[in-house]
């Protein structure tokens, strides 16, 4: 009896499956081998000092995979700081959760958030990186302030904005008053953590100097009639 052809199936047969992509997740794992390797080395060396062999030889990788995935050595580092600063914005639900406080309490909880963000040590050893490399390589600078304080900025004025247009909050220039909060904010414990000075980063801490700081921009320093 003559065999079957490959291609036909038995009758009620479940069709071949098929074949699997495999192509997307070996790029986006490629991907992100590369960009966990350049965060270790730019963060480890400087954005001057890393080339992009440094890159491929960390991520074990050839350099023509590094530059396929990102281009350029400015794009990759942006990817870094993209990825380290994701947590120093506060997230949609935090900022949702904060318009239905009051306005004080309301602040204090995007305050809290974005401090956890700026105190945690990864976030102190990047901008130490980008502080070290920007007169050399003023962009750098740029895409530090393009990327996460100008979505902080962003979001702070956004909260602002939402209030004192419903008549919760008197302010003629919400932009300027965003920066001078997120200034209160940073007090000087942010410049200790930048200098490498001792200081003991914990919830209490965090909490405490977001409700000062958020009282003394609601009110004031005079005292209250």
């Amino acid at each position: 009896m003559p065999k079957k052809a490959a291609a036909e199936e038995e009758p009620g047969a479940e069709p071949p499956a098929p074949p699997k992509r495999r192509t997307s997740r070996i790029y986006v794992r490629k991907t992100d081998i590369v960009l966990t390797a350049a965060e270790r080395v730019f963060l480890r060396a400087g954005f001057a000092a890393t080339s992009m062999d440094d890159v491929a030889d960390e991520a074990g990788v050839s350099k023509r995979t590094v530059y396929s995935n990102f281009g350029s050595k400015e794009r990759l580092f942006a990817e870094v700081v993209g990825k380290r600063c994701a947590s120093v914005v506060p997230d949609p639900a935090t900022f949702a959760a904060a318009l239905g406080q009051p306005v004080d309490e309301g602040l204090r909880l995007l305050a809290v958030a974005f401090l956890k963000g700026i105190f945690h040590p990864a976030q102190v050893e990047l901008y130490q990186t980008v502080v070290a490399a920007v007169r050399r390589r003023p962009e750098v600078g740029r895409i530090m302030y393009e990327g996460p304080i100008t979505q902080s900025q962003r979001l702070f004025a956004d909260y602002l904005r939402v209030q004192a247009e419903a008549g919760k909050l008197a302010l003629d220039d919400v932009e300027l008053a965003a920066s001078q909060l997120i200034a209160l904010l940073k007090t000087n414990i942010h410049m200790k953590l930048l200098f490498g000075q001792p200081v003991r980063i914990g919830p209490k801490l965090i909490d405490s100097s977001a409700r000062a700081s958020v009282e003394l921009f609601l009110h004031g320093a005079l005292p209250r009639r």
